[in-house]
């Protein structure tokens, strides 16, 4: 079966009717952000194939043999978006509770399936321009030297007087500058200050240990005002 390419999504049907099986694969062919890598008649054979490959998008139905659609994705530690097709309005609220994307009602037009497959294309750009805008490139100058640096190489910056630390894993800058507008350059989805002398980078945390976080084997203080904060991004 072809890779996907770049803008190519793979997709696997889970599905235990032929016909409804058969209109998926036709829709889907005419989709070309879609990859098609499978058609599972159960769970079961679809868990298999999650095993093994990467599936971003699941068109799964609800009310099969063996294991329930639910049942079974609620059973996943890693779960893909999820469209569930189904010929049972009843299972809507259930299927949204657990973050469904969206729930075609068969039988269901190209049009509709379209714009459920359209809710994800576009979920996934805005996932794809979160991540570019969370790793930016700034400019720092110290001992003379400018240094082009890229913001999630940053573990935690500290303030030292008028002077700031920015930690790496490989070494540590010392500039002129203050924490209030060293921070405004930052990503903020990405870093959080957690204390008057400390700005960390979120995804280098390793532990929370009471009122202290470990980030590359080092502890670094969090202040009472910046803790539920903190707890509400992780």
């Amino acid at each position: 079966m072809n890779t996907p390419k770049e803008n190519t999504y793979t997709c696997l049907i889970v599905e235990d009717e032929p016909i409804s099986q058969e209109i998926l694969e036709v829709y889907i062919q005419d989709c070309p952000q879609l990859l098609l890598k499978g058609v599972c008649n159960d769970a079961i054979e679809a868990n298999t194939i999650l095993l093994n490959q990467k599936i971003d998008l699941l068109f799964l139905d609800i009310n099969m043999p063996k294991l329930n659609g639910i049942e079974w994705l609620k059973s996943l530690d890693e779960v893909p978006e999820v469209i569930f097709t189904t010929a049972y309005p009843e299972y809507a609220v259930e299927g949204f509770d657990l973050n469904a994307l969206d729930y075609l009602l068969k039988p269901f037009s190209f049009n509709r399936f379209l714009k459920a497959v359209n809710k994800f294309t576009g979920l996934q750009k805005n996932l794809a321009i979160s991540d570019l805008s969370s790793d930016l490139t700034i400019t720092v100058k110290s001992n003379k030297k400018t240094y082009l640096m890229k913001t999630s190489e940053l573990n935690f910056i500290e303030s030292d007087g008028d002077y700031l630390k920015l930690y790496r894993d490989e070494d540590c800058i010392v500039i002129h500058e203050t924490l209030k507008a060293f921070q405004s350059k930052l990503p903020q989805n990405n870093f959080l200050r957690v204390h008057r002398s400390f700005i960390i980078n979120l995804k280098k945390i390793d532990y929370l240990e009471g009122n202290q976080v470990c980030i590359a084997n080092q502890m670094i203080p969090v202040a009472v005002s910046y803790r539920e904060g903190l707890k509400e991004l992780l």
